[in-house]
């Protein structure tokens, strides 16, 4: 009887292994991956994905947990996760061993991440710290921190939806599509079924999501200036027809030279710049890894190459490789101007922004008789907030003086807002 068992069993695992990795494959055939692991998932799924996560590469559940190799639906999907990248459980998805597991810690330090200089700047000025510098983040406030400081109760309820901390889906409306952690980034969706499209280079629509308030770099960018429907942009006397997807009205002006040569911001903002390098930094700057000049100055083209910009030489003439599609830009050199003593102080962007958009006249209105949504606890708590301003423009940006930590002195712009 035992012997019978034991071929039956031997006979039942050689028949699995021998079968090929099928795609759609019927409830009778076992799917396997390409390394011989059984799928069961692939059953019933048919979405089709990228190359390298592909169906028959990786195993369903090695991104969404769950149990492969189980047939039975429920048991099969038992502590699965709609989303992988969510940092909250990106160490045992994206971070897996023989997958991202570096960049899943160092993304958890990002600014993007912590949001560190925002909140440590309200700290500031608003009197709850001595410094810019606080050790404060997203992932120190969901632990329930600092419940009673009003800088803090400010940023959860005005400024708190734009972090990777936030849940993909959690929100209504065009909130549904912010956060989300690794895939706030990296996921494209081509439609409302289908798997997501995992990419490297990152769409600027994914970066705008967060990137369209206080300094507009994203809008900017794209040669879009904004503002509520009480103030301007007007055409013809009226509002413009032009509507982002949280009601803004804005009119298509000048946009940046990178973006008209069809550069995605991930074409200069490389990984240490945006997932970090582990370090837990307090504001943008000390993150910043790529300068101007490391494109366009003879003298840096090498430093950029190590910076991890794409950079080509063609006939001796140097090219940045757009991410997009891999076509070649010719890159334009400093001239003998940028290098005179007068202009040492000057940043690149003092002499060759065309436009800022300038919020002034801005106040906040603090209510304690009404409850608002604390993004940060996920419910509504006691006091709201309002802000209010006076005028948007766009003009020639004003300038100011940075102090960088080696003590020098850099003349920047100034974006009010």
């Amino acid at each position: 009887m035992s012997c019978n068992i034991i071929l039956l069993i031997t006979f039942f695992l050689c028949s699995c292994l021998s079968y090929r990795p099928l795609y759609g494959a019927s409830s009778s055939v076992i799917p396997l991956t390409k390394d011989k692991r059984v799928d069961m998932c692939l059953v019933c799924h048919k979405e089709q994905i990228e190359a390298v996560h592909a169906r028959g590469v990786l195993r369903c559940s090695d991104c969404h947990l769950g149990n492969s190799l189980d047939s039975d639906k429920g048991l099969a999907h038992k502590g699965m996760v709609k989303n992988p990248g969510e940092l909250y459980i990106a160490q045992k998805t994206c971070g897996r061993t023989g997958c991202h597991t570096k960049e899943a810690g160092w993304v958890k330090n990002t600014l993007m991440a912590t949001n560190r200089g925002i909140i440590s700047t309200l700290l500031y000025y608003w009197k709850e710290a001595e410094d810019q510098y606080s050790q404060v983040g997203v992932d120190t406030l969901k632990r329930g921190n600092m419940t009673d400081s009003p800088a803090i109760d400010y940023f959860s309820k005005l400024c708190g939806t734009c972090h990777l901390w936030l849940e993909k889906g959690k929100h209504p409306d065009f909130l549904a599509e912010k956060g989300g952690g690794c895939t706030a980034c990296h996921i494209v969706k081509e439609s409302e079924k289908g798997h997501p499209r995992i990419v490297r280079a990152i769409p600027i629509k994914n970066c705008v999501r967060c990137h369209n308030r206080s300094g507009r770099i994203g809008l900017t960018y794209q040669g879009i200036f904004e503002t509520e429907g009480y103030g301007t942009p007007f055409e013809n006397g009226d509002f413009s027809e032009n509507e982002l997807e949280d009601g803004r009205f804005f009119r298509k002006i000048d946009p940046d030279v990178h973006f008209v040569n069809g550069l995605l911001c991930v074409d200069c903002h490389t990984q240490k710049e945006t997932m970090g390098d582990g370090k837990r930094r307090a504001h943008m700057e000390e993150q910043l890894e790529i300068t101007c000049e490391d494109c366009h100055s003879p003298k840096a083209l090498m430093t950029g190459k190590k910076k991890g910009l794409r950079i080509i030489t063609i006939d001796n003439r140097p090219f940045l490789k757009r991410k997009a599609d891999n076509k070649p830009i010719l890159l334009s050199m400093t001239d003998s101007r940028c290098e005179e003593k007068t202009h040492k102080r000057l940043s690149c962007q003092a002499c060759h922004s065309r436009w800022v958009p300038q919020c002034y006249g801005c106040h906040i209105v603090n209510d304690k008789r009404k409850g608002q949504m604390n993004w940060i606890k996920g419910k509504k708590t006691p006091s709201s907030w309002a802000e209010f301003r006076s005028i948007v423009r766009y003009e020639s940006p004003p300038l100011g003086v940075l102090r960088q930590e080696d003590g020098k002195e850099k003349v920047v712009i100034i974006v009010p807002g």
